[in-house]
């Protein structure tokens, strides 16, 4: 008898249950995230317990059928501040498939958020290949509460033309990589007077704040940062990384990312850009910030670098010469705890990519 209770595991043991899932399903088709024990223990913060119950799973017995964990958030909307949740990682054993297992963790979270006092949860479903079941079950009419509110794709900056020609999936992918591979590669960081571009530091997180206040306003829908929540961010507890740009003395950008591995035809590591702030900085600054994280992504061995095109960040910084707009393949999704609700229309966003 199926049991929805919090995931009682490991981080690593979180990861072996998710990959494995998404593997199952999506291998030699589509790219599948590698998130790792270090990956889920940063994001979901399993190593505090108060944040457990967030880790939705299904049992029966002692085995695990399936996975919904979602991570509360602070948005903002047309002026109001409130409490939500972005979630992700939505995996059902090949077992329990057919069964509602999806349908009844999903119902467990919106309890959970409306005990928790959570208006939404926030989340993805990719369309970009026929092989993606998001799209087909979040239209199913047992999901009455989920709405799209946009749709999003992603900046794409090649860093090592060879390797991402051996990973991509699609024969047209790797034509195209291989056609351009000369003009691909890492752009050097010329130095600047006046300008300082080094790793985040506890000193920084004031500034950092202010920062994101400034270069997330425009937004339609926001997150809304605190100190606790950004110092995950700037990579202050581990796993995510930042750098900042002190401009004439002054921290006036921040930039933060992750590596996560991806398989493909081979398994590679790409740099994936969560906050880009740079609305204090200058255009020169602006560019020298960027390209500094991407020459520290290549060192660490990312073949790519993606960000969410959702339009929370200086428009013109990525139409630059290696950068690459793809078309959007995802739906951005909401699930309300309680009836759904009307939202305006949301051209910009800022939030993250799950």
């Amino acid at each position: 008898m199926l049991e929805i209770r919090p995931f009682e595991g490991t981080p690593d043991e979180l990861s072996d249950f998710v990959v494995a899932q998404w593997q199952a399903t999506y291998a030699g088709r589509m790219a599948v995230p590698g998130w790792s024990g270090d990956y889920f223990r940063w994001q979901l913060r399993m190593d505090e317990p108060e944040f457990r119950q967030n880790l939705i799973a299904a049992y029966e017995g002692t085995r695990l059928a399936g996975v919904v964990p979602f991570f509360p958030m602070r948005f903002s909307l047309a002026g109001e501040q409130f409490d939500a949740s972005q979630a992700s990682w939505l995996s059902v054993s090949p077992d329990f498939r057919g069964q509602g297992v999806a349908g009844r963790m999903i119902e467990a979270s919106r309890t959970l958020h409306r005990e928790r006092g959570l208006r939404f949860q926030l989340g993805y479903a990719y369309f970009g290949h026929q092989s993606s079941k998001a799209p087909r079950f979040w239209r199913r009419t047992q999901v009455t509460t989920t709405a799209t509110i946009r749709n999003a794709g992603f900046w794409v900056r090649i860093l090592e033309a060879s390797r991402m020609v051996d990973w991509n999936l699609s024969s047209f992918d790797r034509a195209i990589t291989k056609l351009f591979s000369p003009f691909l590669g890492v752009t050097r960081v010329p130095s600047r007077p006046g300008l300082v571009i080094r790793s985040a530091e506890f000193r920084d997180l004031r500034h950092c704040l202010s920062l994101a206040e400034k270069s997330t306003r425009h937004c339609d829908l926001r997150l809304v940062w605190n100190e606790d929540s950004l110092s995950r961010q700037l990579g202050l507890h581990g796993f995510s990384q930042a750098l900042v740009a002190e401009e004439h003395g002054e921290v006036r950008g921040c930039i933060t990312f992750h590596l996560l591995p991806m398989f493909g035809r081979t398994e590679e590591r790409f740099g994936v850009l969560d906050l880009v702030l740079m609305s204090e900085l200058s255009r020169p600054a602006q560019r020298a910030l960027l390209n500094a994280a991407l020459v520290t992504m290549h060192q660490q061995g990312a073949v790519a670098a993606l960000k969410l095109r959702v339009g929370d960040y200086p428009r013109s910084l990525f139409l630059d010469w290696g950068w690459m707009p793809r078309p959007a393949d995802s739906h951005v999704l909401v699930t309300w705890a309680d009836e759904p609700r009307q939202l305006p229309g949301l051209n910009r966003i800022h939030v993250l990519w799950r």
